[in-house]
């Protein structure tokens, strides 16, 4: 599993000798031991600086694409969401795995984009149709506001 979150190097380490994005990825590597069909990320790049948030939201894709199993992924962080609804991953011939931009389709079959307010759903479907949305408090937040 720590292949897997690219972390086998750092089997020998204790825990307080890794960062904190090296954390959340053996979090990650933990929650998949039993072979889960599901798993839950829930805010998992609070805090984190952007390039390693990218690698957490790399690894739920890998789940999604590689793996087959299916993401919940909980954010306030757009760019993570267009992130997972416009990148698929694919295994190179060298056996490595590269991400590649989804184009109109693959991501979009793939992913739903569900946003609640107030603990009521106020939109669930593609992202590409959560940005073209009008209403005023969706908008707000999509800019961050």
């Amino acid at each position: 599993m720590l292949r897997f979150v690219n972390l086998e190097d750092a089997i020998d380490k204790m825990p307080v000798e890794l960062s904190g994005g090296m954390r959340r990825r053996v979090g990650i590597a933990r929650a998949l031991i039993g072979d889960p069909n599901i798993v839950l990320f829930d805010e998992p790049t609070a805090g984190l600086d952007p390039p390693t948030a990218r690698t957490i939201c790399e690894l739920a894709v890998k789940l999604r694409d590689i793996e087959d199993v299916s993401t919940i992924f909980v954010t306030h962080e757009m760019n993570n969401v267009e992130f997972i609804s416009s990148e698929y991953a694919v295994i190179d011939p060298e056996g490595e795995v590269d991400f590649e931009p989804a184009g109109n389709t693959f991501c979009l079959t793939n992913t739903c984009v569900m946003m609640l307010r107030d603990g009521e759903i106020i939109f669930e479907g593609r992202e590409d149709e959560l940005m073209a949305l009008d209403d005023p408090y969706i908008r707000r937040f999509i800019r961050g506001r």
